[in-house]
């Protein structure tokens, strides 16, 4: 019997230390640094041992933006996450490059750390699988931006972007596009249709529709069911209308709690 509470002190201090590391690196404040650096060391959790990593500063202004609302990059809490923005290149559906070639995803701390439990989560049903994150924190003004980059009937808009003066979770860092990407072949797994694939197809209110179609395969449903199932366990909650996006909160939870970036 002594044996085994000692095994389980020990097993118990060892995971309230690495939740302590965890909390304490989001609250972690970067020394200042030169603006032309192109490196930092950074502490990361990897094979449950502390280990010193080098990684690339990201050469956009939001890096910097970012920072200044204490928001955190996903990966200095758990690198196993994938970070693909869509709209830091041209590789979106407005062609456009919005994020000034920026390389990392930022979030709040509160919701940073649910989205580490949601990769938890899919590497106990999944090993080889691991979230790969298309758009997370967008500052207001780039919100503009998009609204105003978007040259279509006005009252069509809304299918496509949140209007700026109605601000959206994104805004706060409360909301997350992602999917799941397949490490080992490095190719993201079929979910039915592309991330901003604005056709019926890509909404789960009509899956089982096309599940009866057979326009929507049951291998994509299941993708789709999975990331959801991953997502609820790390308390996001899906909406009707985009399949790869997962809000954390209401949008007046998000304004009595967390900051907006403009």
């Amino acid at each position: 019997m002594l044996v085994i509470n000692h095994i389980f002190f020990k097993t118990y201090f060892f995971a309230l230390a690495v939740c302590t590391f965890i909390f304490c690196s989001c609250n972690f404040s970067d020394a200042k640094q030169n603006s032309k650096s192109l490196k930092h060391t950074v502490f990361v959790i990897e094979n449950k041992i502390t280990k010193v990593v080098r990684q690339s500063v990201d050469t956009s202004y939001l890096e910097s933006l970012f920072k200044h609302y204490n928001l955190v990059d996903i990966n200095t809490l758990d690198s196993s996450i994938k970070v693909n923005l869509k709209y830091a290149d041209t590789a979106n559906f407005l062609h456009l490059n919005f994020y000034d070639g920026l390389k990392k995803a930022y979030l709040p701390c509160e919701v940073a750390t649910h989205l580490c439990n949601a990769q938890f989560y899919l590497k106990q049903f999944n090993k080889n699988y691991s979230l790969i994150i298309f758009d997370a924190v967008r500052p207001l003004h780039l919100q503009q931006l998009m609204w105003d980059s978007l040259k279509i009937d006005p009252n069509l808009k809304y299918n496509y972007l949140a209007p700026p003066y109605q601000k959206s979770l994104h805004n706060y860092g409360c909301a997350i596009d992602l999917s799941i990407i397949d490490i080992n072949t490095n190719i993201l797994v079929d979910m039915g249709t592309e991330f901003d694939a604005f056709t019926k197809l890509s909404q789960p209110v009509y899956e089982w529709q096309f599940l009866k179609t057979k326009e929507l395969s049951n291998e994509a449903f299941e993708n789709r069911k999975l990331l959801r199932r991953v997502m609820h366990l790390a308390k996001f909650y899906p909406i009707t209308s985009e399949w790869w996006h997962f809000n954390y909160c209401t949008k007046e939870q998000a304004m009595q709690q967390f900051e907006l970036v403009k």
